[in-house]
């Protein structure tokens, strides 16, 4: 899969901040201007970033626009989602993929930001899946700081997850997102990548669902290992779908033999580390 690889930043450069699924609050952009400027970063955004449609950050018109503003804005060389809930699908194939193609930028956030993330390697662009603003105050610092350093070029977390013999084409983010655009120009075949996963506040029997339904799709076929991340606030019944959520995970990827791995370097929790959904 050929991709290209933004350039990395350097201080001083613009970072656009994006709202493409629930509104954004004040709150969230303030923080991400504390804490991009105060890593020497300067902030853009479009002013009507504080619109709000119902659950989402206006319109799907105005978030198009929005989104494609930061696009086409000539300093902006990061965009970087401010939270996720839903909404993205809803205007990733209206974004100007086209203009990103011809002058790459860093896509960055996690999430229901995973649906850009995904497409953005469909369209042959390395993308970042990493903490956003309004996780900010509850992810680990370190984690903020290496995701910083890492739109510098200066450090990659996914080592601490794999050994060094597993190669492939890295695709990260939520299950329930991914689940969410199988079948769609969203999801990349996952034939000879490396997966990494971890969800939020699902019935522990939606994940088996999830995962049977995409084994049964044939989606794991040639996948050259995954690694589990964080599952937090997972819910069950009086009588309990299995005997925990790892052994739900893993038996749908040991039956096809993909290697599974644990490790807790992406999630909605402290833990959420940089990862560049590229070639390792």
């Amino acid at each position: 899969m050929k991709q290209s690889t933004p350039h990395f930043l350097t201080p001083g450069d613009t970072i656009g901040i994006s709202a493409t699924a629930r509104f954004a609050r004040p709150e969230m952009i303030e923080t991400a201007k504390s804490v991009l400027e105060g890593a020497g970063f300067k902030v853009y955004y479009e002013p009507g970033i504080l619109s709000q449609h119902h659950q989402l950050a206006g319109t799907i018109e105005e978030r198009v626009a929005h989104f494609n503003a930061l696009v086409h804005h000539p300093e902006v060389k990061a965009i970087w989602n401010v939270r996720g809930g839903y909404g993205s699908a809803e205007i990733v194939d209206a974004v100007d993929w086209a203009a990103l193609q011809k002058n790459p930028k860093w896509l960055v956030g996690f999430s229901d930001f995973t649906t850009f993330l995904c497409h953005g390697v469909q369209q042959g662009l390395a993308t970042l899946h990493a903490p956003m603003p309004i996780s900010f105050e509850t992810t680990k610092k370190e984690a903020i700081e290496a995701t910083l350093k890492v739109l510098m070029g200066e450090e990659d977390a996914l080592h601490c997850a794999l050994p060094k013999e597993v190669h492939g084409q890295v695709i990260a983010g939520n299950l329930s997102v991914i689940y969410s655009i199988l079948g769609t120009p969203s999801l990349p075949s996952l034939n000879g990548c490396v997966l990494l996963l971890e969800d939020l506040d699902e019935y522990h029997y939606h994940l088996d669902r999830m995962l049977l339904a995409l084994r049964r799709r044939e989606a794991f076929k040639g996948l050259q290992a995954v690694v589990l991340g964080v599952f937090s606030d997972i819910h069950d019944h009086h009588i309990p779908w299995g005997p925990d959520v790892r052994h739900s995970l893993s038996k749908h990827f040991e039956a096809e033999g993909v290697p599974v791995y644990e490790h807790p370097i992406i999630g909605h929790g402290k833990e959420n580390w940089p990862i560049i959904l590229r070639e390792v």
